[in-house]
């Protein structure tokens, strides 16, 4: 399998309204943005990097939280990507992957040779048992991150500090947040009821405001990707507070408010009840998260035709907001040919 037209057919819908740039243009409207890393029997980051479309590459995921990790590390998931070994820590296996040799250096070739914005996103829908303790343990699995996939540090390093991608350094992070758990956790003997939002606000202010600053390099990012229901459980308070970049918004999976829903009546309000919520970034872009083929959501009738992606945009590409599409996954996408192209 090769992803190097992933999309083709799905950028072009964004192509009819504007031309695409070589080379990301945060504030511009027709970013294309994808999702790599869980992709069955998935290709390389490379070979999606390849794509002219491609913006920015969203690489899946951080999905164990220090705070129940093994040995207080967070854990990592990036499908076939990775071998099984994992890093340890005082004498505790960890569940953050090692061996992951083609990452670090694909980033590389993305960022140098292609021109893309790679971001480690961070949750993701399995497992959905994470959670952020407290506002400390925010600012610490933030500048856990930041060493392991940020700038190259001596300071980090030196105290054997983990470098999952090497010396390679992300553009930023992306938070996909979905924890759910049957009951609320329970942290020093209470109740943590706002588990769903807690901690975030902290972590990407200090990303934000103390991490971010520290390399004049080049810019950082920070992205969400909330459900298109408003509010959203995991975002609710948290776009208001915490300064994002980009939202990648999942117009699927929620009937009520997909854009499978917009084809059929007519009118976005999801889309739209998305333009009214308050973000602390007044120039926030908001993308529109589509599944990339009929087997990438959780019900086939939630995936678009490139004719109703066009229909779709053509709804929204006006609203100062819109700043593109979002598509999950990559490898989805790469393997729904039509009339000879990939999605």
């Amino acid at each position: 399998m090769r992803a190097s037209s992933t999309l083709t057919s799905t950028a072009a819908a964004v192509a009819a309204f504007s031309g695409l740039a070589s080379a990301l243009t945060a504030s511009a409207k027709n970013n294309v943005v994808t999702y790599w890393g869980q992709g069955p029997n998935q290709g390389s980051l490379q070979d999606v990097c390849k794509n002219p479309n491609v913006d920015i590459v969203n690489i899946g995921f951080i999905n164990v939280f220090p705070d129940q990790g093994a040995g207080g590390w967070p854990g990592s998931n990036f499908g076939n990507a990775c071998g099984s070994e994992t890093y340890t820590y005082k004498g505790t296996k960890t569940q953050l992957y090692s061996n992951c040799p083609d990452i670090g250096t694909d980033i590389a070739i993305c960022q140098k040779v292609y021109g893309k914005k790679v971001l480690l996103s961070i949750g993701g829908g399995y497992p959905t048992n994470y959670f952020i303790n407290n506002d400390t343990s925010a600012v610490n699995f933030a500048n856990f991150l930041w060493g392991a996939f940020g700038p190259v540090k001596d300071e980090w390093t030196s105290t054997g500090g983990p470098r999952p991608f090497g010396d390679a350094v992300v553009d930023g992070f992306d938070f996909d947040i979905e924890s759910e758990l049957s009951t609320a956790p329970t942290v020093n003997g209470k109740a943590l009821t706002n588990y769903k939002t807690n901690g975030y606000v902290k972590m990407i202010t200090t990303f934000k405001n103390t991490l971010y600053p520290q390399d004049s390099m080049k810019p950082y990012y920070i992205s969400g990707a909330p459900q298109c229901v408003v509010p959203d459980q995991h975002f609710s308070g948290v776009v208001e507070n915490a300064w994002f970049d980009f939202l990648f918004i999942q117009y699927y999976n929620t009937a009520a408010c997909s854009a499978r829903q917009a084809i059929t009546s007519g009118t976005f309000k999801g889309y739209n009840d998305w333009t009214s919520v308050k973000s602390k970034n007044a120039d926030i872009k908001l993308f529109v998260g589509l599944p990339g083929s009929t087997a990438a959501s959780s019900n086939a009738s939630y995936y678009l035709q490139p004719s109703e992606v066009k229909t779709l945009i053509s709804k929204v590409y006006s609203n100062t907001r819109f700043g593109g599409i979002m598509v999950w996954e990559a490898t989805y996408a790469a393997n729904n040919v039509i009339c000879n192209r990939n999605y």
